[in-house]
């Protein structure tokens, strides 16, 4: 293997240790001495691609938000705000269920050790949709699309927490997160007679 190549094995190597590190413990209950042992690297080869746990941080959000940003930008226009919308977040929610790159990256930006446009276009996203779920009388007629938006980010916040504890205790699955979006749903819902 070239040198080239063994160090961009290295360094990806180094980055999902960390992120399972960064998954399980957070951003202050990780050391680079953990995920070196975890990665079996020396801190020299730690530090030659990370110059600090800052750094290593960043590498993690970078490469976990990439999936979220191609999963929130999917094309699956059906006409229909609400399963849109319920698209998305089921696809949101299965990234975080399956991907300890992504589940790291989340929380390493909501404890706010790094910096992400991704919560922000995810909830510009999210309102957008509904907007067009209101116009289309998809929403009850007392439910703001404002409103709902809050509700939806913060079901995701529960989803990506749950997520975590899933991934290292065991627990919910996909089919859970799916049956808590129907009754969310039928919360936003018109009720009919």
């Amino acid at each position: 293997m070239k040198n080239r190549e063994r160090a961009a094995c290295t360094r990806a190597n180094l980055v999902q240790a960390a992120a399972r590190h960064f998954d399980r413990h957070g951003y202050e209950g990780t050391t680079l001495n953990s995920v070196c042992a975890e990665a079996n690297v020396t801190l020299g080869a730690l530090t030659f691609h990370f110059r600090s746990k800052a750094a290593l941080a960043s590498a993690v959000v970078e490469e976990g938000i990439v999936e979220l940003e191609r999963l929130s930008t999917a094309d699956s226009a059906t006409g229909r705000p609400l399963g849109d919308l319920s698209s998305l977040a089921l696809r949101v929610a299965t990234a975080l269920q399956t991907a300890v790159l992504t589940r790291a990256a989340v929380r390493l930006v909501e404890e706010g050790h790094v910096r992400s446009d991704w919560p922000g276009a995810f909830r510009a996203e999210v309102l957008r949709l509904l907007e067009e779920a209101s116009l289309a009388g998809e929403l009850a007629a007392d439910v703001r699309p404002a409103t709902a938006a809050h509700l939806i980010m913060y079901v995701m916040e529960g989803v990506a927490a749950q997520s975590r504890r899933a991934a290292t205790e065991g627990g919910s699955t996909v089919a859970d997160i799916a049956e808590v979006w129907r009754a969310v749903l039928g919360g936003l819902a018109p009720r009919t007679p």
